[in-house]
């Protein structure tokens, strides 16, 4: 065998490192407003998070030139370290203005993270194997977070945060292992050579079907956003749920992530495409939502069925966003991966605003009834795109 590795062993050594990568982010994800709220108060969190995710966005959209200057293997250990940096100030540093410095730099690094990952894929991904391969990726990377909230609720409450943060850096440098040995002789050919926000967004402009399903992306990382950050802290604090218990009914929500995807792109590929799923998604998470805001028992098996059938939602248009999306584009058009990528920090963006506004005025679970309503105006987008099928 040579010193380069094939295509399919890149693609093992990325799928194997995904998995422990999002073990490491898993620990942190559905604890961070509860860690964060013992330094601030529930609404100012949400300061915190849209300057986090600002930053990130600004982040994201000139990391196309470093990548470009420097590879892509070279930015993604550079991103890595960082990731690792901010758990290190978490563990020894309790100042206020370090944890959200601290914060701040783990958002960034996770998600520029998440473009060299976009790219090492597509690199090594047909078309016509899209679906497929990122059904596999996607089934990888969510068994890691499938038993992690409950990894996360037992080590939260036996040992504390520390120890949690002391297993997400290990997790993590084991990533950068795998990543550096599978890639060390990756390279990159691009058609662009530098940033330039009204030529990507002209590119978007000019394909309907490529801006529909960037709206679409945004309406999933809007979904992500209230219930990565507001979800637990309503379930602990509002519904009267102990962590462990919080952890169990996590881990069952994301099933459908692991049992779902892959069949479901596999499906895409050879039979219908990605608009009816893509479609049957987006309901079930409109009408999972808005079903939260008349919830208010404190019931194990009903928060697990009621998010366990939200993230089937989740589960469908994630991975047909996907699939769609890099049928449409290719590993050179790097403006593009990083622009739909920057859907994540915009919607993290924007949420905090929203939700701090609405608890001035409404209770806590008028969140879930607005996200179930705003999440149906992607219908208009999701019927009219054009399948790829």
């Amino acid at each position: 065998m040579t010193q380069e590795l094939t295509i399919k062993q890149k693609i093992s050594g990325l799928i194997l490192a995904t998995f422990f990568l999002a073990v490491s982010m898993a620990q942190f994800a559905y604890i961070q407003s509860t860690y964060l709220n013992q330094f601030f108060t529930i609404e100012f969190l949400g300061l915190v998070f849209f300057l986090a995710y600002l930053l990130t966005f600004i982040s994201t959209n000139f990391y196309t030139n470093f990548i470009v200057r420097f590879g892509n293997l070279k930015t993604v250990v550079f991103a890595t370290i960082i990731d690792v940096l901010s758990f290190v100030i978490f563990i020894y540093c309790t100042n206020h203005y370090l944890v959200v410095i601290a914060f701040i730099l783990y958002v960034i690094s996770t998600n520029l993270i998440a473009v060299n990952f976009d790219i090492f894929l597509e690199a090594y991904t047909e078309n016509f194997k899209t679906g497929k391969i990122r059904g596999i990726y996607y089934t990888i990377y969510n068994l890691g977070w499938l038993f992690s909230p409950l990894l996360a609720g037992e080590i939260l409450s036996n040992f504390g945060y520390n120890s949690l943060f002391c297993l997400a850096i290990a997790l993590t440098l084991i990533f950068l292992l795998i990543i550096i040995y599978s890639f060390r002789h990756f390279q990159i050919k691009t058609k662009v050579q530098h940033f330039y926000f009204r030529k990507t967004y002209a590119a978007i402009k000019a394909d309907r079907n490529i801006r529909k399903i960037f709206f679409i992306a945004f309406l999933l990382q809007i979904f992500y956003a209230v219930m990565v950050l507001y979800t637990p802290l309503y379930l602990n604090q509002y519904i009267g749920l102990t962590w462990p218990q919080i952890g169990l009914v996590f881990t069952i929500m994301l099933l459908p992530f692991v049992l779902l995807q892959y069949p479901a792109g596999y499906i895409a590929d050879k039979y219908i495409g990605e608009k009816e799923m893509l479609t049957a998604g987006l309901i079930i998470m409109a009408i999972t939502s808005i079903t939260m805001f008349f919830i208010d028992t404190p019931s194990l098996i009903l928060w697990a069925i009621i998010l366990f059938l939200s993230r089937v939602g989740a589960s469908l248009a994630e991975i047909m966003r996907d699939t769609y999306f890099f049928k449409k584009v290719d590993v050179e058009n790097v403006d593009l991966i990083n622009a739909f990528r920057s859907t994540t920090p915009i919607a993290h963006i924007l949420v905090p605003i929203g939700v701090s506004l609405l608890l001035f005025y409404l209770p806590f679970n008028y969140i879930f009834l607005i996200l179930g309503l705003f999440l149906t105006s992607g219908l208009t987008f999701v019927l009219t795109i054009k399948d790829t099928k």
